[in-house]
């Protein structure tokens, strides 16, 4: 049985068309073996459509971004409240530009 405390139960949304991105990246992540057994939990990797619907939705949402600077590249993240994110790749660590989607959802043990 899970317990979550006060935040981490405000901070998760239970709308349906936030459920319906969660679960259509956590799906395609198990079609495409992009599941990561990790020290305290499981990450889900979906990429593609699915990513860019989800990363939109976040928007639309007004999840707020964040631009960050990293060794493969740049990227803007939207966070998915209490369990992962979603971002654009929009720059390679050459600093050409690119457009590269994908969201990662983490579930601890």
């Amino acid at each position: 049985m899970l317990f979550f405390g006060p935040s981490a139960r405000a901070q998760i949304s239970i709308k349906p068309e936030a459920l319906t991105h969660y679960s259509y990246c956590v799906s395609a992540a198990k079609d495409r073996n992009a599941v990561f057994l990790l020290d305290r939990g499981t990450m889900y990797r979906c990429g593609d459509d699915i990513a860019v619907s989800y990363f939109n939705y976040l928007g639309r949402q007004k999840v707020p971004e964040k631009r960050v600077v990293e060794t493969e590249g740049v990227f803007i993240y939207r966070m998915i409240a209490g369990v992962g994110k979603c971002w654009n790749k929009i720059e390679d660590a050459y600093g050409n530009p690119t457009s590269t989607y994908g969201c990662d959802i983490y579930i601890e043990l």
